[in-house]
């Protein structure tokens, strides 16, 4: 262990005593301390070599990893008509809700949730020449049956046989959330990502995986389902309001077409000999007959409405770059992490050497 030297003793050359710091006194401290260290340069050097020599051999033994982006962008379609398509909410007894714009965040949360991770997870893809669930492939290519068998037998050679996830045993339901986990990530990052620039609000959708196929064909499901649940459901709204308009108008046509023909089997039946009564049945019948017409050509306008608004309200996701082989092979920089390594035993001795002989010094006073 270096030799302990008290630098604010006045028989070392260089020490100081004075409370008051002037430029002097600060360089011959620091000489003290240069002093210090120098005493202390083979724990230094030792701990030096030691952690990068780790962070050395951590960066070689990583396995290298492909990453596949798709960047995406999110056009929420035009409200045109909203005041209009309100107002035909409101005869159904619905109301309108907001102006149609979704959270960002959103997005995020959605190519993260089991709906659309599970529905991936089940595509099936060709990876290393033999196709299979997404699933399957993940859990061979790391290995996850055999770390999952350390724990329980039951795991060992474990692989999804059907994608009816309804149907799942015990054992298939917790190997599912145990994917789904390792594919999301959570205290450790997955292998999905998926981020956003505010100011552009293009998404970026990542995956990361030890083999090149599977990032590929993970990116490419997650943007499916992604796109496809978010059209769904956000024109669930204008969709519902579109039936309902429909279901209105035929219901009004149906009342029309039979009041007609009502009319006309009057006239059939009837003919020149019209009592007083049949005379003002059939001038009601007429009368309501009109009003039916009436109707139904507003409902056809409030149809032609809600179709356009539908149209035009309906998202949808814009791909603008997507990922195609060969993907560029990412591992951490051998040499950088040697340096890092370096840098980082020094100063943890430093510190330690230092600090030390600060304490050292705080105890004799």
């Amino acid at each position: 262990m270096p030799e302990q030297i008290n630098i604010n003793d006045p028989k070392i050359p260089g020490a100081y005593y004075d409370q008051d710091l002037s430029l002097k006194d600060i360089i011959v401290k620091g000489k003290g301390f240069v002093l210090l260290l120098w005493k202390g340069r083979y724990l230094i050097l030792v701990l030096s070599l030691l952690t990068g020599t780790l962070m050395y051999l951590k960066a070689r033994f990583q396995p290298v990893t492909f990453n596949a982006t798709l960047t995406f962008a999110l056009n929420e379609g035009e409200n045109l008509g909203y005041s209009s398509i309100s107002g035909l909410l409101g005869q159904f007894g619905l109301g309108g809700s907001g102006t149609g714009k979704v959270s960002l965040d959103k997005i995020v949360e959605l190519s993260r949730s089991m709906r659309i991770v599970n529905a991936a997870l089940f595509d099936k893809a060709a990876v290393g020449g033999t196709e299979d669930f997404l699933a399957n492939h993940i859990i061979r290519i790391y290995a996850l049956d055999t770390k999952w068998a350390e724990a329980d037998e039951a795991y060992r050679d474990f692989r999804f046989r059907s994608d009816s996830l309804a149907g799942f045993s015990l054992l298939e339901n917790a190997a599912l959330k145990r994917v789904y986990g390792f594919t999301v990530g959570g205290e450790k990052s997955g292998l999905l990502s998926c981020t956003y620039k505010p100011e552009s609000t293009i998404f970026s959708l990542s995956s990361q995986t030890e083999n090149e196929e599977l990032s590929l064909a993970l990116t490419d499901r997650i943007f499916y389902h992604l796109s496809r649940f978010y059209i769904q459901q956000s024109s669930d709204k204008q969709k519902q309001t579109f039936d309902l308009v429909k279901a209105k108008a035929d219901s009004i046509y149906e009342r029309w077409t039979s009041s007609e023909y009502a009319i006309s089997n009057m006239d059939e039946s009837e003919g020149a000999l019209w009592a007083p009564t049949d005379r003002t049945r059939k001038t009601i019948q007429s009368k309501q007959s009109n009003m039916y017409a009436i109707a139904y050509g507003e409902a056809l306008k409030n149809l032609e409405i809600a179709d356009y608004a539908l149209k035009n309200s309906t998202p949808f996701i814009r791909e603008i770059d997507r990922p195609f082989p060969p993907l560029d092979a990412q591992a951490p920089n051998r040499l950088r992490q040697l340096l890092m390594g370096l840098i980082l035993g020094g100063v943890l001795a430093s510190a330690w050497i230092l600090g030390k002989n600060l304490v050292h010094e705080a105890i004799k006073s």
